[in-house]
């Protein structure tokens, strides 16, 4: 059978989105869901997202997690070679994570030798019901009694450091599993002896997909707010990835770029603009009180004159955003480097609408596509092309924020870009590109859908971050034959959809996964 990816579009095609659609149907009825998906509680856990000190199993004895243990992907425990202990006496195993205690029974592990070297059971709430528990309240089933005595059994509802709720709101999955693997998937095998052009085909055809996905992601926000603040909000979110797209998106949308306009005065200078913007996404964010940042001792005369000047911008418009303003607690600071603080995104933020403020982030963005597709044909983009391109997000400016971290913090040696390169790529792949696509295709535009194509297909030095490495060593082994093909941001970006398609959906359990045997059966 020949491949299904084959297509006879020309750009950016949806041939793996059907492929996709089609091959994962099934006529299996599903369980009733429980409250959250099992896949919160293993991040919860491989984050240790609870309150660690006082830690109690439910017969009363203290417990410390030394060593959370590694993110299992096949069958057995969730986590293997973990390290606890248990009053005092260390304990090293494996550890299992259900939604409800009495899964442990309801899924067969009492009977099953895989689930041996369990030395914890972790789980969300004790009982089973129709009813979703909530956190004051008991189980009235019987506790699960479980196969094996050395089993200790930890109910983390009391121990979350926020609702599991929002946890599962605010829990990015797309940034999960760490790199904590020790094996390979089972597709890694049948993807090794595809020949190149094959997988070239397969990853290309699923990086087209992902910008469909993407597409869908903001088709119906752009008809009720419009291009410009779709993507200023897209954008916004893009600065804040990963930890912060949340908070990032919310703050767009609380402070919309029409409001904005109309609380700058026409002739202020980009400065103004500028320091009036931070003032009020600072304030709205819930960031920075500037009174109170005003009056630190630690701060240069030239600084307190500027937290000065913002104080007083905010004030004079803080009555129009009162009943919008976020709590400080929104933001995450934690596994974060410094640089990519949300002080400094902020900041970023408000340089690119002031460099943008006559005709719009977005319209500026399409005028410089639209005046590169005479020459991004076959013949693609010339290096200085690629680079305003892909560099157009990039914010380098003097201000407070390219010397600090943090308001009245140490300053740093020397300036440091807001936005670099890489983040700038990221903007432009996941904002840029797949918005730019709904207005070729409702323009019936053509050329720039080609100009966005090639674009997408520049030959560049691969993305990098922590998953985009574990999915080259849990999917292509890190072989250098599979890593070959990522010549772009399309075939990344399939690896990346692959991942979401198929390992997400499975909850990183191969047995669970169909991807292995489709591709032998209609790729080799």
């Amino acid at each position: 059978m020949g491949s299904p990816v084959n297509s006879t579009h020309d750009y950016f095609s949806d041939a793996y989105l059907r492929f996709y659609r089609l091959y994962t149907q099934t006529g299996v009825n599903e369980p009733e869901e429980p409250p959250v998906p099992e896949k919160v509680i293993r991040c919860v856990w491989n984050d240790q997202l609870f309150k660690t000190p006082n830690l109690k199993t439910t017969d009363g004895q203290t417990l410390e997690v030394v060593f959370p243990g590694y993110w299992n992907f096949g069958s057995g425990p969730d986590f293997k070679s973990a390290a606890i202990r248990v009053d005092g006496k260390l304990l090293e195993g494996d550890v299992e994570l259900h939604v409800f205690g009495s899964d442990w029974t309801a899924h067969g592990h009492s009977n099953n030798n895989e689930y041996d070297n369990v030395v914890l059971h972790v789980f969300m709430w004790k009982g089973r019901g129709k009813r979703k528990l909530s956190t004051r309240e008991e189980s009235k089933e019987p506790e699960p009694k479980l196969s094996r005595p050395h089993i200790h059994e930890l109910e983390l509802k009391k121990y979350l450091k926020r609702g599991i709720l929002k946890l599962n709101e605010e829990l990015d999955f797309e940034s999960y599993p760490t790199l904590h693997s020790f094996n390979y998937g089972l597709c890694h095998r049948p993807l090794s002896r595809l020949p190149q052009e094959k997988l070239l085909e397969l990853l290309n055809a699923a990086g087209d997909a992902r910008i469909h996905t993407k597409m869908d992601r903001f088709h119906d926000r752009v008809i009720t707010k419009g291009y410009e603040q779709t993507f200023y909000e897209g954008v916004a979110e893009a600065m804040g990835y990963p930890s912060n797209k949340l908070p990032f998106r919310m703050l767009a949308e609380n402070v919309p770029l029409a409001e904005l306009r109309d609380t700058i005065p026409i002739r202020a200078s980009e400065e103004k603009r500028t320091e009036i913007i931070q003032a009020v996404l600072f304030g709205v964010s819930g960031l920075i009180d500037f009174n109170e940042i005003a009056e630190n001792e630690n701060l240069l005369p030239a600084e307190r004159i500027f937290f000065g000047r913002m104080a007083k911008h905010w004030e004079q418009r803080r009555e129009r955003w009162e009943d919008r303003l976020m709590s400080p607690r929104e933001w995450k600071f934690g596994k974060m480097r410094p640089a990519n603080f949300p002080y400094r995104r902020i900041a970023a933020l408000s340089h690119l609408l002031v460099r943008h403020w006559e005709n719009g982030l977005f319209a500026d963005y399409l005028d410089i596509l639209q005046s590169t597709v005479s020459n991004s044909g076959e013949t693609g983009y010339t290096k200085a092309t690629r680079n305003r391109l892909t560099q157009f997000f990039c914010v380098e400016a003097a201000d407070y924020w390219s010397r600090h971290y943090t308001p009245g913090g140490k300053p740093l040696k020397q300036n440091q870009q807001l936005v670099g390169p890489d983040r700038s790529r990221e903007v432009v792949v996941n904002i840029a590109i797949p918005i730019g696509l709904i207005y070729a295709r409702a323009s019936k535009s053509v050329p720039l859908e080609q100009a966005l194509r090639s674009l997408f297909q520049i030959k560049n030095r691969p993305a990098d971050n922590k998953w985009i490495r574990f999915m080259k060593h849990y999917i292509l082994g890190n072989e250098e034959h599979m890593l070959k093909p990522l010549t772009s941001d399309q075939q990344t970006q399939g690896l990346m959809q692959i991942y979401q398609d198929y390992c997400t959906k499975n909850e990183n359990n191969c047995l669970r996964c169909k991807f292995p045997g489709l591709v032998e059966r209609y790729f080799s």
